[in-house]
């Protein structure tokens, strides 16, 4: 058995010390709490060092290569000649090789009129994938494509040979000389993907396809240029059309018959068993047995596995966390699903109620609401309101206002006052019979006495109102009851979103590229007129 961190053990001695001029307690149970509490101490220490069983060591090697990829990210590329642009179907094919080939390292490049390096050589295939992605043409000024820029900016990596992978349909270089030159003399071995198709394609730009300076529409084709930089450069020539969509495989199986120019990685394989969780359990039976009594430990156990019904569940959090986040993308079908699948409460049966209020589903959301009994006013308050806003979609209009009545009648709700206000007002006809629609633990038991002295009330209050809001506009008159055909104002949405218990959510890890880098590849921009 060995310990991967045994320095840990070095905080044996403090413990041990603090153990032996610790007072000492003046029971015996003291004494035993005492012992229990710093062996569970030990044992954390103990778990902290990791111990492990070694197996053998094996060594073992693997070819492994560096690569240099160049994207082309110039206007021609957004030609839909491939679908949906020839730039996406390229980073398509360079995303299937950064996947297949995890063991090379990689380094990526995006080049128009200038290049720069957006993801530095690496073997963390999440990372290449991630920068790949993070780049926007939209961002980028220079519209132009240069191989002899790239050429120039690869010239100064570091690698003795530079194996670079290009995606491009050329643009209108055509000094094919130079280029050869730059590779030859700089040790770049280019593996070229022609990326177009051979008929070529329109360009437009905002709707509008490009014309050159004699008004002739702008087709752009593959630059033949291409084929002849990469042989003469000793490097290999690909076409990537509708009809070589196998492109990747081909340049995958070029690079790895690339024997004598790869390079022999020994790897150092150590494989072991984990034990840290023997003295990490021993540990939590000593801190339970110095906490509890002997007798009660049996009991309490059990509840580490098998949660009280009464309370929370340990995957509430999970349930209530992704309903969070169902909510918040709108689907409120599944959100109403994950609240379903927690502890019954009270709250849980409201949050699943405004969901299914929310996906429309106002029945169910009725029933839901009906099923909820607690003590707590101010849902209770919240729930009869909820309740009239189904009433309304379901059209019964005087059961919403007996609903909303029984809100305002457990305190202030603007809400609730406002909706019954401006059913008074429209005086809505109630639709025809949908009984059947509706929970029938909730059908009103007041007489009709009652009913009609609570009517004679609002009456009078809706006259007061009317008195002190004489000198409002009818246009806000009208806007309100716009509001209300829809069974609530906008304060009801913000106020269901509130009800939901929201977590903390992770924080975004996702890769950007800085504006920064932006400037640097549009570095010399100077609003060219022949963009492709």
């Amino acid at each position: 058995m060995s310990f991967l961190y045994p320095f840990v053990f070095f905080l044996f001695a403090p413990l041990y010390f603090l153990y032996k001029h610790n007072e000492t307690p003046t029971s015996r149970y003291k004494k035993r709490e005492k012992l229990l509490l710093f062996l569970s101490l030990a044992f954390i220490l103990l778990a902290l060092a990791r111990p492990v069983l070694l197996d053998t060591l094996n060594k073992q090697k693997f070819d492994s290569q560096d690569f240099i990829i160049a994207i082309d990210a110039s206007f021609s590329m957004q030609a839909d000649d491939l679908q949906p642009t020839r730039y996406e179907v390229a980073k398509g094919k360079l995303k299937e090789i950064l996947t297949a080939l995890p063991q090379n390292r990689f380094a990526i490049f995006a080049f128009t009129s200038n290049a720069i390096l957006i993801s530095p050589p690496t073997t963390d295939t999440a990372i290449s994938l991630l920068a790949l992605e993070a780049l926007d043409p939209k961002f980028i000024l220079t519209k132009g494509t240069s191989l002899k820029e790239l050429l120039k900016t690869i010239s100064k990596v570091s690698h003795e040979e530079k194996k670079l992978i290009i995606f491009s349909d050329g643009g209108e270089e055509r000094d094919l000389e130079v280029l050869v030159d730059l590779a030859k003399k700089n040790k770049i071995i280019p593996f070229v993907v022609a990326t177009g198709s051979k008929n070529g394609a329109l360009l437009s730009q905002d709707d509008k396809k490009l014309k050159d300076e004699k008004n002739n529409l702008v087709i752009s084709r593959i630059n033949p240029i291409l084929k002849d930089f990469a042989m003469l450069s000793k490097g290999a020539y690909y076409l990537l059309d509708s009809q070589n969509s196998n492109v990747a495989s081909k340049i995958m199986a070029d690079m790895r018959n690339d024997k004598d120019k790869s390079r022999k990685a020994d790897i150092s394989v150590l494989s072991y068993t984990q034990l840290y969780y023997f003295p990490l359990l021993l540990s939590i039976i000593f801190f339970l047995m110095a906490v509890t009594k002997i007798h009660q430990i049996y009991v309490f156990l059990p509840l580490l596995f098998f949660p009280n019904q009464a309370d929370s569940s340990l995957l509430d959090f999970y349930h209530i966390e992704k309903a969070n986040g169902e909510f918040e993308k709108a689907s409120y079908a599944r959100s109403a699903q994950e609240f379903e699948k927690a502890t019954p409460s009270p709250w849980s049966y409201y949050n699943r109620g405004v969901s299914l209020y929310k996906a429309k589903n106002y029945k169910e959301a009725a029933e839901i609401f009906a099923s909820v009994q607690t003590k707590d006013e101010k849902l209770k308050q919240k729930i009869f309101y909820n309740l009239g806003n189904c009433a309304v979609k379901i059209g019964k209009y005087e059961r919403a206002k007996i609903y909303y009545r029984k809100a305002l009648n457990l305190g202030e709700d603007a809400d609730s006052h406002f909706n019954l206000t401006l059913l008074y007002r429209l005086d809505l006809k109630e639709k025809a019979d949908v009984s059947n629609m509706f929970p029938k633990n909730e059908v009103e038991k007041k007489t009709d006495a009652n009913k009609k002295e609570n009517l004679k009330k609002d009456k009078e209050k809706q006259e007061k109102e009317k008195q002190e809001k004489s000198g409002s506009s009818s246009s806000k008159a009208n806007q309100k009851a716009a509001q209300s055909s829809n069974g609530s104002s906008d304060s009801q949405g913000k106020k269901e979103k509130k009800a939901l218990k929201k977590t903390d959510k992770t924080i975004d890890s996702k890769y950007k590229i800085g504006y920064k880098a932006y400037e640097l590849i549009n570095k010399g921009y100077t609003d060219e007129k022949r963009p492709w």
